[in-house]
């Protein structure tokens, strides 16, 4: 892939060439499979077609007898192996995704009901350990709410470049977004994590983007430019354009994409039933 960020010849090829093949519409972009351990090509070129596209693809499977053994299975039919033993998650990278009664783990929002705002996976880790993939499945839906929203994260370069050059340009800066260092108990468990917003990710050669809405614990480089753009950013994915996705996930559906942005509204469980998703992050692309 051309440098896009750079070339305004790559760019207009590129724009014109993911406007006329972008979805806008969730159920073209959900793919019947009859059994994840063992694909068929029908079912994985599609999956792959949509990941080129769209940047993500949805997945309905029958009831699992093993879910993890399955997602696994799943997972490494698209090269998805290199996986983030982040914290909390369990063998062969698989977090489990639900509401937590352990103190130091529900002091993660994810392991919460609340709602989750617009981010992509690991926007703290390294360049060496940067997510490329992730995926979720759904085991148990909440009782109500713990909707899913997504929007391709390239379409939001786009849509930024196409409304104001200068807003796109000023999201790549070197500096533009920092994470400070995560400390516990005077050990620093994490790196500072310095970077652009949107760049061009060396190993993909692909457009590919850092970022979170929560404004504890991050920092954003003192320039008007760079601070107007991010407001412009958050404007956008305020917004409700024919890109943004919402989906709640049923039992056995699931999502595999390229570190989409993403969210989640807050929900309610029920005690015997509560929500559970179980998701793997990935320091590959999908192939």
């Amino acid at each position: 892939m051309a440098n896009i960020i750079t070339s305004v010849d790559d760019y207009q090829f590129w724009r014109d060439r993911k406007l006329a093949n972008t979805d806008t519409h969730v159920e073209d972009c959900l793919i019947e499979v009859s059994n994840p351990e063992q694909l068929t090509q029908v079912e994985k070129n599609q999956i792959v077609t949509l990941c080129e596209h769209n940047n993500f693809a949805l997945f309905q499977t029958p009831q699992l007898q093993n879910y993890e053994t399955s997602l696994i299975k799943f997972n490494q039919q698209f090269g998805l192996q290199a996986f983030d033993q982040h914290l909390y998650a369990k063998d062969q990278g698989l977090a489990h995704i639900t509401q937590s009664d352990q103190k130091d783990q529900a002091e993660f929002i994810p392991y919460t009901n609340r709602a989750i705002g617009w981010h992509t996976d690991g926007y703290y880790n390294s360049i060496e350990n940067r997510i490329r993939v992730f995926s979720l499945f759904c085991v148990n839906p909440a009782h109500t709410g713990g909707e899913n929203n997504w929007i391709d994260h390239q379409m939001v370069y786009l849509l930024l470049r196409e409304q104001n050059p200068d807003v796109a340009k000023a999201l790549i800066h070197a500096k533009a977004m920092s994470i400070p260092a995560h400390i516990v108990d005077g050990k620093i468990s994490r790196e500072t994590s310095v970077g652009p917003i949107f760049f061009i990710d060396e190993s993909t050669d692909q457009l590919s983007m850092r970022y979170t809405q929560r404004k504890k614990n991050i920092e954003f480089y003192n320039s008007d430019e760079i601070k107007q753009a991010v407001a412009l950013l958050d404007q956008l994915l305020a917004d409700t354009t024919e890109y943004h996705f919402s989906h709640t996930m049923s039992a056995n559906q699931g999502l595999i994409c390229n570190n989409i942005l993403h969210k989640r509204t807050a929900f309610i469980d029920t005690p015997d039933s509560p929500r559970l998703m179980l998701r793997g992050r990935y320091f590959n692309k999908i192939q």
